[in-house]
Protein backbone atom coordinates (compact mmCIF):
# COMPACT_ATOMS: atom_id res chain seq x y z
CA UNK A 1 0.00 0.00 0.00
CA UNK A 2 1.13 3.32 -0.08
CA UNK A 3 0.25 5.56 2.81
CA UNK A 4 0.06 8.80 4.09
CA UNK A 5 0.35 9.57 7.65
CA UNK A 6 -0.71 13.36 8.38
CA UNK A 7 -0.28 15.31 11.58
CA UNK A 8 0.07 19.35 12.52
CA UNK A 9 1.42 18.58 15.66
CA UNK A 10 4.00 21.76 16.53
CA UNK A 11 5.31 19.63 19.93
CA UNK A 12 6.97 16.54 20.09
CA UNK A 13 4.70 14.42 22.52
CA UNK A 14 3.69 10.94 22.72
CA UNK A 15 1.06 11.59 20.29
CA UNK A 16 3.93 12.54 17.50
CA UNK A 17 6.25 9.41 18.79
CA UNK A 18 2.98 7.57 17.87
CA UNK A 19 2.66 8.58 14.30
CA UNK A 20 6.64 8.01 13.81
CA UNK A 21 6.30 4.69 15.07
CA UNK A 22 3.23 3.66 13.00
CA UNK A 23 5.48 5.15 9.90
CA UNK A 24 8.47 2.54 10.78
CA UNK A 25 6.25 -0.22 11.69
CA UNK A 26 4.39 0.20 8.40
CA UNK A 27 7.55 0.81 6.26
CA UNK A 28 9.08 -2.59 8.00
CA UNK A 29 6.09 -4.46 6.47
CA UNK A 30 7.03 -3.54 2.93
CA UNK A 31 4.64 -0.56 2.28
CA UNK A 32 5.68 2.77 0.54
CA UNK A 33 4.67 5.76 3.80
CA UNK A 34 4.94 9.02 3.67
CA UNK A 35 4.35 11.95 6.63
CA UNK A 36 2.74 15.62 5.47
CA UNK A 37 3.36 17.55 8.81
CA UNK A 38 4.21 20.97 9.53
CA UNK A 39 7.16 22.36 8.01
CA UNK A 40 8.40 23.37 11.30
CA UNK A 41 7.26 20.71 13.10
CA UNK A 42 8.81 17.71 15.39
CA UNK A 43 8.12 14.74 12.11
CA UNK A 44 10.51 16.24 9.74
CA UNK A 45 7.94 15.69 7.07
CA UNK A 46 8.35 14.46 3.79
CA UNK A 47 5.59 16.72 2.48
CA UNK A 48 5.70 19.93 4.69
CA UNK A 49 2.64 22.15 4.48
CA UNK A 50 1.74 25.25 6.83
CA UNK A 51 -0.89 23.57 8.38
CA UNK A 52 -2.36 27.03 9.59
CA UNK A 53 -5.43 26.31 11.25
CA UNK A 54 -8.57 23.77 10.69
CA UNK A 55 -9.91 25.72 7.83
CA UNK A 56 -6.42 26.13 6.14
CA UNK A 57 -7.82 25.93 2.27
CA UNK A 58 -4.21 26.96 1.21
CA UNK A 59 -2.80 23.87 2.78
CA UNK A 60 -5.41 21.85 1.55
CA UNK A 61 -5.32 22.56 -1.95
CA UNK A 62 -1.16 21.32 -1.86
CA UNK A 63 -2.34 18.56 0.35
CA UNK A 64 -4.57 17.35 -2.66
CA UNK A 65 -1.68 17.89 -5.33
CA UNK A 66 0.44 16.36 -3.19
CA UNK A 67 -1.94 12.72 -2.34
CA UNK A 68 -2.47 12.96 -6.19
CA UNK A 69 0.95 13.18 -7.25
CA UNK A 70 2.09 10.40 -4.54
CA UNK A 71 -0.90 8.17 -6.27
CA UNK A 72 -1.49 6.89 -2.09
CA UNK A 73 -4.08 4.56 -1.54
CA UNK A 74 -4.39 5.75 2.09
CA UNK A 75 -4.43 8.48 3.90
CA UNK A 76 -4.41 8.83 7.65
CA UNK A 77 -5.02 12.14 9.68
CA UNK A 78 -3.78 11.64 13.55
CA UNK A 79 -4.78 15.43 15.18
CA UNK A 80 -8.61 17.05 15.11
CA UNK A 81 -7.69 20.40 13.30
CA UNK A 82 -6.41 18.44 10.47
CA UNK A 83 -9.41 16.70 9.82
CA UNK A 84 -11.76 18.96 7.61
CA UNK A 85 -8.29 20.53 5.88
CA UNK A 86 -7.35 16.24 5.19
CA UNK A 87 -11.01 15.73 4.28
CA UNK A 88 -11.64 18.82 1.66
CA UNK A 89 -8.05 17.67 0.17
CA UNK A 90 -9.18 14.07 -0.39
CA UNK A 91 -12.86 15.03 -2.66
CA UNK A 92 -12.73 13.48 -5.46
CA UNK A 93 -9.95 11.67 -5.12
CA UNK A 94 -10.82 8.23 -7.20
CA UNK A 95 -9.59 5.32 -4.75
CA UNK A 96 -8.22 7.07 -2.11
CA UNK A 97 -9.63 5.93 1.22
CA UNK A 98 -9.43 7.93 4.16
CA UNK A 99 -9.21 7.28 7.96
CA UNK A 100 -8.94 9.25 10.84
CA UNK A 101 -7.94 8.53 14.29
CA UNK A 102 -10.12 10.71 16.95
CA UNK A 103 -8.14 10.89 20.27
CA UNK A 104 -10.59 13.04 22.10
CA UNK A 105 -13.40 12.03 24.99
CA UNK A 106 -15.50 14.93 24.52
CA UNK A 107 -18.59 14.31 21.32
CA UNK A 108 -16.84 15.44 17.76
CA UNK A 109 -18.56 18.46 16.02
CA UNK A 110 -20.57 17.68 12.67
CA UNK A 111 -19.17 19.27 9.54
CA UNK A 112 -20.57 17.76 6.03
CA UNK A 113 -16.60 17.46 5.14
CA UNK A 114 -16.56 14.07 7.43
CA UNK A 115 -18.72 12.19 4.92
CA UNK A 116 -15.92 12.16 2.45
CA UNK A 117 -13.73 9.91 5.55
CA UNK A 118 -14.45 6.13 5.44
CA UNK A 119 -12.88 4.72 8.31
CA UNK A 120 -12.57 6.29 11.52
CA UNK A 121 -10.26 4.43 14.52
CA UNK A 122 -10.73 4.92 18.31
CA UNK A 123 -8.26 4.06 20.95
CA UNK A 124 -11.11 3.23 23.53
CA UNK A 125 -14.86 2.38 23.13
CA UNK A 126 -15.43 5.73 24.99
CA UNK A 127 -14.06 7.26 22.65
CA UNK A 128 -15.56 5.56 19.64
CA UNK A 129 -18.74 6.20 21.53
CA UNK A 130 -18.33 9.67 21.00
CA UNK A 131 -18.77 9.06 17.11
CA UNK A 132 -22.00 8.18 16.98
CA UNK A 133 -23.34 11.48 15.90
CA UNK A 134 -21.51 11.15 12.47
CA UNK A 135 -23.23 7.90 11.82
CA UNK A 136 -19.81 6.75 10.32
CA UNK A 137 -19.63 4.50 7.33
CA UNK A 138 -16.82 2.48 9.34
CA UNK A 139 -15.28 2.58 12.46
CA UNK A 140 -13.72 0.04 15.21
CA UNK A 141 -11.46 0.45 18.62
CA UNK A 142 -7.85 -0.14 17.95
CA UNK A 143 -5.50 1.21 20.89
CA UNK A 144 -2.54 2.60 21.46
CA UNK A 145 0.11 0.69 21.76
CA UNK A 146 3.96 -0.13 23.61
CA UNK A 147 7.26 -0.97 22.10
CA UNK A 148 8.03 -4.28 24.17
CA UNK A 149 11.29 -4.40 22.77
CA UNK A 150 12.07 -0.62 24.00
CA UNK A 151 10.12 -0.87 26.97
CA UNK A 152 11.09 -4.06 29.24
CA UNK A 153 10.01 -5.61 32.03
CA UNK A 154 12.55 -4.77 34.84
CA UNK A 155 11.31 -4.41 37.83
CA UNK A 156 13.12 -2.95 41.05
CA UNK A 157 12.97 -3.10 44.86
CA UNK A 158 11.59 0.06 46.27
CA UNK A 159 13.69 3.33 47.11
CA UNK A 160 13.55 4.58 50.86
CA UNK A 161 11.66 7.30 51.00
CA UNK A 162 8.98 5.36 48.34
CA UNK A 163 9.55 7.44 45.40
CA UNK A 164 5.70 8.63 43.29
CA UNK A 165 6.47 9.79 40.15
CA UNK A 166 3.89 11.99 37.11
CA UNK A 167 5.35 12.07 33.39
CA UNK A 168 4.00 14.06 31.19
CA UNK A 169 2.92 17.52 30.34
CA UNK A 170 2.20 19.90 33.77
CA UNK A 171 -1.60 21.33 33.29
CA UNK A 172 -3.98 21.93 36.04
CA UNK A 173 -6.47 19.08 34.36
CA UNK A 174 -3.43 16.52 34.55
CA UNK A 175 -4.16 16.55 38.77
CA UNK A 176 -0.40 17.80 39.96
CA UNK A 177 -2.13 19.93 42.37
CA UNK A 178 -3.86 16.77 43.82
CA UNK A 179 -0.77 15.05 43.74
CA UNK A 180 1.21 17.68 46.17
CA UNK A 181 -1.98 17.40 48.69
CA UNK A 182 -1.93 13.64 48.57
CA UNK A 183 2.11 14.38 49.53
CA UNK A 184 0.77 16.52 51.94
CA UNK A 185 -1.32 13.45 53.67
CA UNK A 186 1.40 11.04 53.05
CA UNK A 187 3.89 12.89 55.44
CA UNK A 188 7.47 11.19 55.94
CA UNK A 189 8.62 8.23 54.02
CA UNK A 190 7.48 9.19 50.24
CA UNK A 191 8.54 12.14 47.95
CA UNK A 192 7.33 13.12 44.77
CA UNK A 193 8.88 13.35 41.08
CA UNK A 194 7.00 15.46 38.46
CA UNK A 195 8.72 15.21 35.21
CA UNK A 196 7.44 17.07 32.19
CA UNK A 197 7.07 20.93 31.18
CA UNK A 198 4.18 23.23 31.24
CA UNK A 199 3.11 26.92 31.43
CA UNK A 200 6.10 28.43 32.98
CA UNK A 201 3.86 30.33 35.80
CA UNK A 202 1.62 27.30 36.58
CA UNK A 203 4.46 25.12 36.96
CA UNK A 204 5.77 28.27 39.46
CA UNK A 205 2.39 28.28 41.16
CA UNK A 206 3.13 24.25 41.85
CA UNK A 207 6.77 25.09 43.09
CA UNK A 208 5.44 27.04 45.50
CA UNK A 209 2.62 24.74 47.03
CA UNK A 210 4.90 22.35 47.31
CA UNK A 211 7.80 24.33 48.98
CA UNK A 212 8.25 22.38 52.12
CA UNK A 213 7.15 19.00 50.58
CA UNK A 214 9.52 16.28 49.33
CA UNK A 215 8.48 17.01 45.56
CA UNK A 216 10.92 17.66 42.78
CA UNK A 217 10.92 18.87 39.54
CA UNK A 218 12.91 17.71 36.79
CA UNK A 219 11.57 19.02 33.89
CA UNK A 220 11.81 16.67 30.73
CA UNK A 221 13.06 13.13 31.45
CA UNK A 222 12.75 10.16 28.86
CA UNK A 223 10.42 7.30 30.70
CA UNK A 224 12.54 4.83 30.35
CA UNK A 225 14.88 6.45 32.61
CA UNK A 226 12.18 8.24 35.00
CA UNK A 227 11.00 4.70 35.68
CA UNK A 228 14.25 3.72 36.66
CA UNK A 229 13.96 6.64 39.87
CA UNK A 230 10.56 6.06 40.50
CA UNK A 231 8.69 2.78 42.43
CA UNK A 232 4.82 3.68 41.64
CA UNK A 233 3.34 5.86 38.61
CA UNK A 234 0.16 8.12 39.11
CA UNK A 235 -1.49 9.58 36.59
CA UNK A 236 -4.19 11.83 38.79
CA UNK A 237 -5.77 13.52 35.81
CA UNK A 238 -9.50 14.61 35.79
CA UNK A 239 -9.77 12.74 32.76
CA UNK A 240 -7.67 10.62 30.10
CA UNK A 241 -8.49 9.86 26.80
CA UNK A 242 -5.83 7.06 26.91
CA UNK A 243 -2.85 7.34 29.02
CA UNK A 244 -0.14 5.66 27.22
CA UNK A 245 2.22 5.76 30.01
CA UNK A 246 0.14 3.79 32.18
CA UNK A 247 1.05 1.18 29.31
CA UNK A 248 4.88 2.22 29.27
CA UNK A 249 4.90 1.57 33.48
CA UNK A 250 2.97 -1.69 32.94
CA UNK A 251 5.44 -3.38 30.79
CA UNK A 252 8.40 -2.07 32.59
CA UNK A 253 7.41 -3.40 35.86
CA UNK A 254 6.49 -0.36 37.49
CA UNK A 255 2.80 -0.15 39.75
CA UNK A 256 0.08 2.24 38.72
CA UNK A 257 -1.93 4.31 40.42
CA UNK A 258 -4.96 6.18 38.05
CA UNK A 259 -7.63 8.22 38.78
CA UNK A 260 -11.11 6.31 36.82
CA UNK A 261 -12.33 8.19 34.23
CA UNK A 262 -11.33 8.23 30.80
CA UNK A 263 -8.87 5.34 28.82
CA UNK A 264 -7.66 4.05 32.43
CA UNK A 265 -10.54 2.44 32.78
CA UNK A 266 -10.40 0.56 30.09
CA UNK A 267 -6.48 0.29 29.88
CA UNK A 268 -4.47 -0.06 33.73
CA UNK A 269 -4.04 -2.73 35.85
CA UNK A 270 -3.12 -1.15 38.65
CA UNK A 271 -5.43 0.97 41.16
CA UNK A 272 -8.05 2.79 40.73
CA UNK A 273 -9.00 6.17 42.34
CA UNK A 274 -11.55 9.33 41.86
CA UNK A 275 -10.54 12.24 40.67
CA UNK A 276 -9.77 15.79 42.79
CA UNK A 277 -9.41 13.47 46.08
CA UNK A 278 -5.91 13.71 47.02
CA UNK A 279 -6.67 11.66 50.51
CA UNK A 280 -8.19 8.25 48.71
CA UNK A 281 -4.94 8.78 46.14
CA UNK A 282 -2.58 9.15 49.19
CA UNK A 283 -4.33 5.78 51.01
CA UNK A 284 -3.93 4.09 47.21
CA UNK A 285 -0.17 5.26 47.22
CA UNK A 286 0.21 4.11 51.01
CA UNK A 287 -1.32 0.92 49.78
CA UNK A 288 0.73 -0.46 47.41
CA UNK A 289 3.31 -3.83 47.70
CA UNK A 290 6.40 -3.92 46.26
CA UNK A 291 6.05 -6.64 43.55
CA UNK A 292 2.18 -6.84 43.93
CA UNK A 293 0.00 -7.39 40.49
CA UNK A 294 2.84 -6.32 38.29
CA UNK A 295 3.71 -9.49 36.37
CA UNK A 296 -0.09 -9.50 35.64
CA UNK A 297 -0.35 -5.47 34.33
CA UNK A 298 3.01 -6.93 32.08
CA UNK A 299 0.66 -9.86 30.81
CA UNK A 300 -2.30 -7.57 30.01
CA UNK A 301 0.16 -5.08 28.18
CA UNK A 302 1.60 -7.86 25.74
CA UNK A 303 -1.98 -9.81 25.46
CA UNK A 304 -3.40 -6.25 24.09
CA UNK A 305 -0.79 -3.52 23.36
CA UNK A 306 2.13 -5.04 21.67
CA UNK A 307 3.13 -2.73 18.97
CA UNK A 308 3.57 -5.25 16.49
CA UNK A 309 -0.08 -6.90 16.54
CA UNK A 310 -1.48 -3.52 17.06
CA UNK A 311 -0.12 -1.86 14.01
CA UNK A 312 -0.81 -5.50 12.16
CA UNK A 313 -4.89 -4.50 13.19
CA UNK A 314 -4.47 -1.01 11.79
CA UNK A 315 -3.24 -2.22 8.49
CA UNK A 316 -6.30 -5.00 8.24
CA UNK A 317 -8.71 -2.25 8.76
CA UNK A 318 -7.05 -0.56 5.62
CA UNK A 319 -7.21 -3.46 3.50
CA UNK A 320 -10.84 -3.82 4.61
CA UNK A 321 -11.39 -0.16 3.36
CA UNK A 322 -9.77 -0.64 0.11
Amino acid sequence: MRILQVSSASDNGGGETHVLQLVEAQRKLGHTVAIAGRHDGPLKPDIPLPFLNSVDLYTAIRLRSAIKRGSFDIVHAHVARDYSVVAAAARGIAGLRVVFTRHLLYPIRLNFLYKRVDGWIAPTAQILKTLDSLKPKRSTVIPNWVDLERFQYRPHAFHIPVTVGILGQIAPHKGHGDAIEAMRALGAGFRLLIAGNGDASYVTMLKQKSAELPVEFLGFVGPLEFFEKIDILIVPSWEEPFGIVLLEAMASGVPVIATDRGGPKEIARGTLVPPHDATTLANAIRSVRPGEGIREARDHVEKNFDMREVVAKIEGFYCSLL
